[in-house]
Formats: C-alpha cells, sequence, structure tokens
C-alpha cells in the first residue's frame, strides 16, 4: 500500500495571511494531514519552520500568492431569476436542497470557502449545511439564516420560502422558529428592495418594536441579526435597536456610517447587485428591477466610500451567486475589486473577503486567516493580488480543510475533490436551469 501522507506544504509563494499584514514573500504553509489544521504559515527560511519529510506533498508555488479561501457572505443559495411579482414554487423541498449544494459545489469551486446564506426555501440551506457539517457530503462551510422574516406585504413576499409577520409577537414567534429549526443567525427585511414590484428601497416597512423583538431573541441565543436596509433613516433606526449588521446599504449619510462605526455595526455592501445590468437583463429581469438598480447605482459606490473613510467594518457578499459570470469573472471576485474601486487598498479587500467576514459570522475562530491552529482554508492565485486586485481573477489552488478541491498548478493538477465524475462542467450559477 501507499505510504500514508502526513502533511502538506505550499512551498516557494508568496504569503497573505488574512490580517491585514503586509504579504511574506518566500513563504511556506504547512498543513496537517488528515485534520486539516494549519502547522505553520510564514517566512520559508525561519528558524523552526518545518521541513518536508519522505510522506509529506509539497507543491511549488513560485509566482503565485496563498491568501485565505474567499468568503461570500450574502447569497441566496436559491436564487432563482427572473423574480414573479407572485410566490410560485416550481419545486418539491428535497429539490430545493439538491439545487442549493450544486451551487455551493460551484462557489468552492471558485475559491468561496465559506458562505453566509440570508435565506433559502425550505430550509434547504439549513439541511445543506447539516449535511457538511457531518461529512456525509462535502462542500464549503456554510452559515445559514432559514426563512427570511419580513413584515406583510414587504419585501420579498413574492419570494419561495419567507416568511411573513405583522406585530412583535409574530415576528418573535417566527425568530425562536427558525433558531429552532437551526439557523446560525436570523434576517429581517427592514426597508423595501429592487427585486419586489410596488415599493422603493427606502421604504421602510417593520416598526421599531418589532425589530427589537428579533433583537432580543437573536441576542439571548448568541446569535446575530442581519437587515435587509436600503434606506438611511431605516439604518440609523435599526443599528440604534442593536441589529449587528446592515445588508446592501444603498444610501447612507456621514452621519449613518459613523454611528455604525460607533457601534460595531457589520456592512455587507453587495456593490455586484447594483452593478449587474447585463445581468439582469440577460436573465430577463422585469423593466422595474433593472430601472430600481441603476437608480440605486446612483447612491450605491458614494455611501460604501463614506462607510470605508468612515472605519465601518466591511464584509463581502454579492446578492448573486458566488460562482454567477459578472464582467469577466465570478461575482466574488468582482465585488472584492468594486470594493477596491470604491476606496479600498486591495490588502483592506482582501481582509473584508477573509478575516472581516470570518468575524462576522462568528468563525474567526476556525477559519478566515492562514495562521497555525486554524483550518486550512485557502487558495492560491498567479501574481500579486495585494498589488493588483484583478490578479485574484487568476485562480490556481482551492483548498478547503487541508484538501485540495480543485488544482490547476503545473504538476498538480487534479479534478475537483469527490465532488464531480470527470468531464462535468462545474459552471453554472443562475444561468444554469436545474
Amino acid at each position: 500500500m501507499p505510504a500514508t501522507q502526513h502533511r502538506l506544504f505550499l512551498q516557494n509563494c508568496r504569503l497573505i495571511d488574512g490580517t491585514g499584514s503586509p504579504a511574506v514573500e518566500s513563504a511556506s504553509v504547512v498543513i496537517d494531514l488528515p485534520s486539516g489544521q494549519i502547522i505553520y504559515a510564514g517566512k520559508q527560511g525561519n528558524p523552526g519552520a518545518p521541513l518536508p519529510k519522505q510522506n509529506d506533498q509539497v507543491i511549488n508555488l513560485e509566482g503565485h500568492t496563498v491568501l485565505p479561501g474567499l468568503f461570500n457572505v450574502h447569497t441566496h443559495l436559491g436564487l432563482k431569476l427572473p423574480f414573479t411579482p407572485y410566490k410560485l414554487d416550481p419545486y418539491t423541498q428535497p429539490y430545493w436542497a439538491l439545487i442549493c449544494y450544486r451551487r455551493t459545489v460551484e462557489a468552492l469551486l471558485c475559491g468561496a470557502t465559506t458562505l453566509r446564506c440570508p435565506g433559502d426555501p425550505h430550509g434547504a440551506d439549513i439541511a445543506v449545511r447539516n449535511a457538511i457539517d457531518k461529512q456525509m457530503i462535502w462542500g464549503p462551510r456554510l452559515v445559514v439564516a432559514g426563512g427570511i422574516l419580513l413584515a406583510h406585504g414587504g419585501h420579498g413576499h413574492n419570494s419561495v420560502g419567507t416568511i411573513e409577520c405583522s406585530g412583535v409577537a409574530q415576528f418573535r414567534e417566527a425568530a425562536r422558529i427558525q433558531l429552532r429549526e437551526g439557523a446560525d443567525f436570523t434576517k429581517i427585511c427592514l426597508t423595501g428592495g429592487l427585486g419586489t414590484p410596488g415599493e422603493k428601497f427606502t421604504d421602510k416597512q417593520m416598526t421599531d418594536d418589532e425589530v427589537a423583538a428579533v433583537v432580543e431573541v437573536a441576542h439571548m441565543s448568541g446569535k446575530r441579526v442581519a437587515a435587509h436596509a436600503g434606506g438611511d433613516k431605516p439604518v440609523q433606526e435599526c443599528v440604534r435597536l442593536g441589529v449587528d449588521c446592515i445588508e446592501h446599504g444603498y444610501v447612507l449619510s456621514q452621519a449613518t456610517v459613523e454611528l455604525m462605526a460607533e457601534a460595531g455595526t457589520y456592512l455587507v455592501p453587495t456593490l455586484a447587485v447594483t452593478h449587474a445590468f447585463d445581468y439582469l437583463e440577460a436573465h430577463g429581469s422585469p423593466a422595474f428591477q433593472v430601472e430600481k438598480a441603476r437608480e440605486a447605482a446612483r447612491f450605491h459606490k458614494d455611501s460604501i466610500t463614506r462607510a470605508i473613510k468612515a472605519g465601518v467594518k466591511i464584509a463581502v457578499g454579492t446578492d448573486l451567486l458566488p460562482s454567477d459570470p459578472l464582467d469577466g469573472t465570478n461575482a466574488t471576485v468582482r465585488e472584492v475589486e468594486l470594493l477596491v474601486e470604491a476606496g479600498m487598498t486591495p490588502l483592506e479587500a482582501i481582509k473584508a473577503a477573509t478575516l472581516n467576514s470570518a468575524e462576522l459570522c462568528q468563525v474567526d475562530h476556525i477559519t478566515g486567516s492562514l495562521v497555525a491552529g486554524k483550518q486550512a482554508d485557502l487558495i492560491a492565485v498567479k501574481g500579486a493580488p495585494d498589488r493588483e486586485i484583478s490578479d485574484l481573477r487568476n485562480l490556481a489552488l482551492v483548498v478547503k480543510d487541508g484538501h485540495i478541491a480543485r488544482s490547476e498548478v503545473p504538476g498538480h493538477e487534479t479534478q475537483p475533490f469527490g465532488i464531480l465524475p470527470p468531464g462535468v462542467p462545474v459552471e453554472g450559477g443562475t444561468f444554469k436551469v436545474w
């Protein structure tokens, strides 16, 4: 029988550890197998740096940069376009879980090793997370919300699996039920949005006492609350009520971003969704949705620039599938590029996509940075993305829990690990109709 491999060595690489520290040149990352835990990440020639032994696997990554696997903290795995003005469920509940799993596979293979899912149909996200956690199937880490809570007739009332409530008692009950079902956090729709007809994305749709009830229930269980929120004044109000994260933030004033920074409220900008007009039109999205996206885009990037300058904690999410094609790359990478366009340095944007996002998801003790003791969720790209962020497009290696999911490194090419048989395409996204 072949000798057992005990460690994986990634050598002769540049290392970006995700903490915001400058890149380390001539670095190595050493991973224990089969635990997938990082043993060492740093300068290759440092005293005490491990050296390969006979049974270890060594990959030479000269010309490549190793960094933590990317996060996408706002992706609906059940996303189906175009939206309809009424609830229409085309699938059975088990089939939703299969669709969601297929999309996690695509996400992992494009370098997104952790996903945060702020609402999917019929608990499909919870089911897929549980199956991955139990090692029944293999995929990225999932942090999930279950069903989205919203006011009767509010944003998302036309989406499959959303939960409409009115009044403190109904919102409190719905939050408790989702937590009982296994949600990692709770998602509310505070304002209108882009995909629901007959509303403005700045319209407030929940009362303060309804928001406070959800926050109280979630926080009692140590869980966080994320609010879909597009308008400036509603954002201010829900930050004061203790909401932990604002999703989108299309219109944010200077006063609002300063309040968010002081409160430690996270922001997930989802700039990708307001820079995806060709994407929406290719899906046949209704004219009102495309027009609302164009309207939001007039304010969105300036709002995010203000948030960056104010020191708001920013994480990376797209509101599209991580693998969706957008402007010549995938949506996850494009979101990181858009943060740089909004004012972040490349290193800051990488931290937003890694350690910041891990902290938001409350998994930073496990992943999000490349330091000894954490799990080896990482990618390697050709080039230097801390100098030129578009080098994130040059994906060569994906590792999750120490196992190679995808490799295009010369001499180490692999078929996607344990996911799809040879010859089956891994592309899909919302353009693939299952």
